[in-house]
């Protein structure tokens, strides 16, 4: 994915703070963890939309069957 144009002149964003003691193996973790329970959500979230889909397309196949 690309970066977004900047606009004007405002300098570059300075990175969070840390707390002290953490290492970059850490917050690596913390962030692979955090992108695999995002990840889940929307596999779920589409994983119902297309078993919505399904439920509501049979229905309407039934509906007119009949």
């Amino acid at each position: 994915m690309s970066k977004p144009e900047r606009k004007g002149n405002s300098p570059d964003p300075e990175p969070l703070p840390t707390p002290d003691g953490e290492s970059s193996a850490t917050r690596w973790a913390r962030r692979a963890r955090r992108l695999r329970n995002e990840a889940g959500l929307h596999l779920l979230r589409g994983a119902a939309t297309a078993f919505g889909g399904a439920v509501v397309a049979y229905g309407g196949l039934w509906i007119q069957s009949r």
